[in-house]
């Protein structure tokens, strides 16, 4: 009877854990999705004047053309899928928990509070885009408004670039201390699948072939931006796989 129910926790432990893994999935699939929604529309100069303008970057135009109801679905999408992350963040640290708490505390811990900025950087990313979509419908009626609103685009520009710091420093210290703990090989991942399971790298690969539009056919435009996302989703899912049977990898 002990054993029966020594191993009926440890099932019940290994589904927990699956379930936080793919929580984080299921939150990277929401985040990418809004990615699409918000900034997947392909940039045409020519139907949008205000690009012409002064301190106006060229990828503004990305989501101009989205209606108003495509843009709030988009920023949504983030606020419900950070808490998610949160999940992943523990699915993480019980990948990393074989190897002691000194190591595997810290990253999770540190991933965990990078997750309190993004929330906020998704959703400001709606009041950007209307902005400017403003600042260009009443541009015919006054050029008083187009600037004020050209102004306060720059502002939520500005928030939004500020708080990517925290949050690209936290995902890259936490990234650096987990896989130093992989490199160890008493975590329950393979010794090779540290710079995968943890977020850094994949965002740096994912961003690179989004923003260099290598994505092939239709989806060249619409995952642009969508590196950060992307890269959460191959992170996670691939720690999802490993951890799935619950056995300590060697």
């Amino acid at each position: 009877m002990p054993f029966r129910r020594l191993r009926g926790r440890a099932g019940r432990h290994t589904r927990r854990i699956r379930w936080a893994g793919l929580a984080g999935v299921a939150g990277s699939v929401l985040y990418a999705t809004g990615d699409v929604l918000l900034l997947g529309s392909k940039v045409e100069p020519d139907r949008h004047p205000i690009l012409s303008e002064p301190g106006v970057k060229p990828e503004i135009g990305s989501m101009l053309p989205a209606s108003t109801t495509r843009s709030t679905v988009g920023a949504m999408c983030g606020v419900f899928g950070s808490p998610l992350y949160l999940a992943a963040a523990w699915h993480l640290y019980q990948g990393l928990a074989p190897a002691g708490r000194a190591r595997a505390v810290p990253p999770a811990l540190i991933l965990a509070a990078a997750w309190t900025t993004p929330a906020f950087i998704h959703g400001t990313f709606f009041h950007w885009g209307e902005a400017y979509r403003a600042a260009e419908e009443l541009a015919p009626v006054s050029e008083e408004a187009k600037r004020r609103l050209l102004r306060q685009a720059d502002d939520f520009g500005r928030a939004i670039a500020i708080a990517y710091w925290p949050f690209g420093i936290a995902t890259v210290a936490a990234s650096a201390l987990a896989i130093a703990a992989v490199a160890t090989g008493r975590t329950a991942y393979p010794r090779w699948a540290g710079p995968v399971v943890t977020p850094a790298l994949p965002i740096a690969v994912a961003s690179a072939v989004t923003g260099n539009r290598l994505v092939p056919g239709r989806y060249k435009h619409s995952l642009q931006g969508a590196g950060i996302s992307l890269g959460h989703l191959i992170s996670y899912g691939v720690s999802t796989a490993l951890l799935w049977s619950g056995r300590r990898r060697a």
